[in-house]
């Protein structure tokens, strides 16, 4: 499986919209980004962490799933989500086939390099993000037309239509 780390803040500052809504409430800000990456993961088929510094907060860490392939970490007081994230792929990157990190941070991108790890900058992820949910909304949108094709792979597919041919 694939996994991708992203340092959230890092992404909201690279967005417009999100550093917009940021000004207004951080909450609002979060919670627009996990829903993005969200909808992303479950279309990549990539489990997600999506990791908020609690730096200069109190607390421990704190980890909640919000959906079945992403959760999201609050870092422990003291801890950015840089520390994190070199923190869990030390720790886990022999379970994942590739695990990508997003962070605008240069010196954590050139730590992580190897076959394995896959870093992004915060602006490419968003360019990703935008065409994987432009292109869902476009197919899955309900005013779309949706044919059984499109939601089967082009194996099964192909399997059916020899069925087809079998049966003429």
């Amino acid at each position: 499986m694939k996994i991708i780390l992203v340092d959230g803040y890092n992404v909201i500052y690279a967005s417009p919209s999100l550093k917009a809504l940021l000004s207004r409430s951080i909450y609002t800000a979060q919670a627009r980004l996990v829903e993005m990456v969200c909808r992303y993961c479950s279309f990549e088929n990539k489990k997600g962490y999506v990791v908020f510094d609690a730096y200069k907060k109190g607390g421990e860490e704190k980890r909640e799933k919000v959906c079945p392939l992403v959760s999201v970490v609050y870092t422990a007081k003291g801890e950015t989500a840089d520390s994190f994230i070199e923190r869990f792929i030390a720790r886990n990157k022999s379970r994942y086939t590739y695990v990508y990190v997003v962070t605008s941070d240069l010196a954590q991108g050139m730590t992580v390099l190897d076959e394995k790890i896959i870093p992004i900058s915060p602006k490419s992820f968003l360019c990703q993000i935008k065409t994987c949910l432009e292109f869902i909304d476009k197919k899955y949108s309900p005013g779309a037309t949706l044919f059984i094709h499109h939601l089967i792979s082009g194996d099964v597919l192909e399997k059916i239509q020899k069925q087809k041919d079998i049966k003429k």
